[in-house]
C-alpha cells in the first residue's frame, strides 16, 4: 500500500509532509514539491506522468486538515483530566519492527511502548490489556507454524481477505508459543480480551500448539532480546520457517489461555455485537457495555 516507503521517507527527510502541516498551506507546499523532486529524481522512468500536480496534493491535504482535530501536547493530559481514555494498538506484537519476526514486520513499534510514553508524559499510567483470538491469523507472508489451510475455508473474516499488496489471509490454530513470546516481549499484560470465543463451542478439531519440534527438538519458549536487533530477528524466523507444531485439543479455551499467559481473561467475545460481549460475570446490552469498556479502561494500552 505504500506504508513502508512513506514510513521510509519520513525516517530519512526532516521536512517530509506531515498531519500538522495541514496548518500552513504554504509549509506544506514547500514540502510536496520536495516530494515530488525526489520522486522524480529517483524513480525517473516510472514516474513519467503518474505524479499528481503538487497544487491538486495541496487540495487533498488541506481538505483532510479541515474535516479532522489537529491538537498539541495539552490534549492527551486534558482527555485524562474528564474520563476513561484507550489506546488502541494498530497492529499485533508479532509484526513490531524491532520484535517482531523480521523482514515480514511492519514500520513500527506495536508494543505498549507509544502509549505508555504518552502516558509518562502526561504523569499517567496504564492498565494493559492483551487481545487475541480463539485461534491465530496473519496477514501476507512470514513464518506461521500453526497455519492451516483447511481452517480457511471454515473461518472466513469478512474484514479481511486477500489484497494485492499484502498478500493472502491466513488462519491456523492458538498458538501458546507465540502468545508467550508477545507477552515476554511486552513484559506481560494485566488483563486479556479473547475473541471469537462461539468458535471452539462449533468445531471441536480446533488446536492449541504448546511447544514446536525444530531439528528434531522440543523447544517451549522462544527467546526474546534487546529492540534493534534485526540480524537476530531474522535468524529467529529462520527457526521458526522449519518448525513444526506439537499440538493437543484446545478444550476450553479460556482456561488454557488464562493458564498460559498468567494473566486473567476479564472481557469475553461471542459474537460481532456488542451484545455478545462480557466483562468478568456480566453481559452488556449496547448502552451498557460502552459504558463498562470506559470504566475498565482508564487509561487502557491495547
Amino acid at each position: 500500500m505504500g506504508i513502508g516507503e512513506t514510513a521510509s521517507y519520513a525516517l530519512t527527510h526532516d521536512d517530509a509532509p506531515r498531519a500538522g502541516d495541514c496548518l500552513s498551506p504554504a509549509r506544506l507546499r514547500q514540502r510536496l514539491a520536495a516530494l515530488r523532486d525526489w520522486y522524480l529524481d529517483t524513480f525517473p522512468r516510472d514516474a513519467g506522468g503518474q505524479v499528481p500536480p503538487v497544487d491538486e496534493c495541496l487540495a487533498v491535504f488541506l481538505a483532510f486538515g479541515e474535516r479532522v482535530r489537529i491538537v498539541g501536547s495539552e490534549h492527551l493530559p486534558g482527555l485524562l483530566r474528564t474520563g476513561n481514555v484507550v489506546f488502541e494498538g494498530a497492529q499485533g506484537v508479532l509484526l513490531d519492527e524491532w520484535h517482531g519476526f523480521h523482514p515480514y514486520t511492519t514500520w513500527s513499534t506495536t508494543t505498549f511502548a507509544n502509549a505508555e510514553t504518552l502516558l509518562a508524559e502526561a504523569g499517567a499510567t496504564a492498565t494493559r490489556l492483551g487481545v487475541l483470538r480463539t485461534y491465530a491469523t496473519r496477514h501476507g507472508p512470514g513464518p506461521f507454524v500453526t497455519e492451516d489451510p483447511a481452517l480457511t475455508t471454515d473461518l472466513p473474516d469478512r474484514h479481511n481477505g486477500p489484497g494485492r499488496w499484502q498478500g493472502a489471509f491466513r488462519v491456523g490454530h492458538l498458538d501458546a508459543m507465540t502468545l508467550r513470546y508477545a507477552l515476554d516481549v511486552v513484559g506481560g499484560v494485566d488483563e486479556l480480551a479473547l475473541t471469537h470465543l462461539d468458535l471452539p463451542r462449533k468445531r471441536a478439531d480446533l488446536l492449541l500448539c504448546r511447544a514446536y519440534e525444530i531439528d528434531g527438538r522440543r523447544v517451549e519458549r522462544l527467546p526474546t532480546g534487546p529492540a534493534g536487533d534485526l540480524e537476530r530477528q531474522a535468524a529467529l524466523t529462520r527457526r521458526l520457517l522449519a518448525a513444526r507444531p506439537v499440538y493437543e485439543p484446545l478444550g476450553d479455551a479460556v482456561a488454557k489461555v488464562e493458564e498460559i499467559s498468567g494473566a486473567p481473561v476479564r472481557l469475553r467475545s461471542y459474537g460481532p455485537a456488542t451484545t455478545d460481549k462480557s466483562y468478568g460475570d456480566k453481559t452488556y446490552s449496547d448502552k451498557s457495555y460502552d459504558q463498562v469498556r470506559g470504566s475498565v479502561s482508564r487509561p487502557r494500552s491495547m
